[in-house]
């Protein structure tokens, strides 16, 4: 207290409430894959966590999607587009899959540029480096891990060398919770030794991380709607192939026996594929060859399906952030129709969901399903530790990593103060006073704050006075979570018939 000495009046302010206890964001995930570029203001940001807010801010910084390739050929007769392997990188369209379905702010980490035209680098496990791994770890605003493209690495050791340490990165730093996507997730289970769950090679066979609360898988993949017609020209069409493609279209130009539409076709042909014509005229080539050719429209439309094939983690990404925003972390992320989907890649059925959602290891797998007139559904809300009574739920181990996160910062201002009660008080109210302002919003169960929370620290209560004298101060906090009403259960009964009176 102030020793006062001369006469007067001293005016002393004392603070009504606690310090407060601020909600961390959960709605903001970090992506991890390869770009164009990775340029911000000059300096190369390779390796390096970016916050981006828009999507003319990740295409300012790290460039555009890459051209496509695809192969062409004729099998057995049938004319074939395959887009080439060495070609596809998915971060762009991940991004925009992410902002279709609820997503904002996220952070992008570049392992590595595809560069202009020609993508210039092969996908690699060692390219997420343990010094990627470092600098991920000193953001603390991401709460959502994302490798959209660890699935196109090269083979499932890759695949599970990347996730094992991502899953290891979330149980580490507590922060944030991943989301899984099935290598080859777009094919069908076998139930062999080469199901894409269960095999060998399958998901839960790789993914051997001690803590799986902190993450959350999803089968199948999806077919999306990012990809139209005139975003594959003449030009992705690989140049050892390009002839091939241009004669097996010529060729309906030749089947035709009306002389306009003959004419009309021939110069569609020219126009697409002279490169002495403007963009415009191109594209006006392009557009009638879609009209005038069945063999174009076919081809192309396949391979923009092929395009349009994704892993569906960025989506389920936006879907968690918008139900965070709209109602907040403690509600499960389920039931919710994904945004620019046509449709799953596989069609799951309520039998084979079983094996899914419950299987003998613990490892579940949420079913993305489409159901008529509803659309396509995230159909669960397991973690990859559904075994675990106390973390079984997505939206129970993320409120968790909401609050541990959201009153560890808090309680950073009290280190080194005095461990004593008036210090034990002070947490104690302001924890409570968060606690409070949750459970009104319906985050935990319960139909009075004591049966919501409870908040104990104090001399006698959670330490002892070795704890003290060690400069030790536990606080213990307990909450009643919500947990999803994952299996309604109707019971119908026929009344036996009675005479009337």
């Amino acid at each position: 207290m102030k020793k006062y000495e001369a006469p007067g009046v001293y005016i002393v302010e004392k603070n009504s409430y606690p310090a407060q206890v601020v909600e961390v964001a959960t709605d903001v995930p970090i992506f991890i894959g390869y770009t164009e570029r990775a340029v911000q203001q000059g300096k190369d940001v390779t390796g390096v966590p970016v916050r981006v807010t828009s999507m003319n801010e990740f295409e300012l910084w790290f460039g555009k999607a890459p051209a496509a390739r695809f192969d062409f050929s004729l099998r057995a007769g049938e004319p074939v587009l395959e887009l080439e392997d060495s070609s596809r990188f998915i971060l762009h369209s991940a991004i925009r899959l992410f902002r279709e379905n609820g997503g904002s702010a996220c952070w992008v980490v570049s392992v590595g540029c595809y560069g202009v035209g020609e993508p210039g680098i092969a996908k690699s496990a060692e390219h997420f480096s343990d010094a990627i791994w470092q600098e991920v770890a000193q953001q603390q605003e991401p709460s959502m891990l994302v490798i959209p493209e660890a699935v196109l690495l090269p083979s499932p050791e890759d695949y599970k060398a990347v996730w094992d340490r991502g899953l290891a990165h979330c149980a580490e730093t507590r922060r944030r919770f991943a989301i899984v996507d099935v290598f080859n997730g777009d094919t069908k289970r076998t139930y062999d030794e080469a199901d894409v769950i269960s095999g060998k090679t399958g998901l839960r066979n790789m993914l051997s991380a001690e803590d799986l609360s902190f993450a959350a898988a999803y089968y199948p993949w999806v077919n999306t709607a990012l990809h139209v017609a005139s975003d594959i020209t003449f030009d992705n069409i690989s140049a050892g192939t390009r002839k091939a493609f241009f004669d097996y279209i010529r060729q309906d130009t030749d089947a035709r026996t009306n002389e306009a539409q003959k004419t009309a076709l021939e110069k569609a042909l020219d126009l697409a594929v002279d490169d002495e014509t403007s963009d415009a005229e191109k594209a006006r080539g392009v557009q009638s060859l879609r009209v005038l050719s069945k063999r174009y429209k076919d081809l192309i439309d396949h391979a923009v399906a092929a395009l349009n094939v994704m892993p569906p983690s960025s989506a389920l990404a936006g879907a968690y952030a918008m139900t965070d925003t709209r109602t907040g972390v403690w509600e499960a992320p389920a039931n919710i129709g994904l945004l620019s989907v046509v449709s799953p890649c596989v069609d799951i059925s309520d039998a084979e969901q079983d094996d899914l959602n419950a299987p003998l290891d613990g490892k579940a797998v949420n079913a993305i399903r489409s159901f008529p007139a509803r659309g396509t559904l995230v159909w669960g809300a397991r973690t990859l530790d559904a075994n675990s009574q106390d973390w079984r739920y997505v939206n129970v181990r993320r409120t968790a990593i909401m609050l541990e996160q959201s009153i560890k910062a808090a309680l950073d201002q009290f280190v080194f103060s005095p461990n004593t009660a008036p210090t034990c008080r002070t947490i104690k109210l302001s924890i409570e006073s968060f606690l409070n302002a949750l459970w009104i919003r319906g985050a935990f169960t319960g139909t009075s704050s004591e049966e919501a929370y409870r908040v104990d620290v104090g001399l006698g209560t959670t330490m002892t006075a070795i704890d003290v004298e060690a400069g030790t101060m536990n606080v213990v906090v307990q909450v009643s979570l919500l947990r999803p009403a994952e299996f309604l259960v109707l019971p119908f009964r026929l009344q036996v018939q009675t005479k009337p009176d």
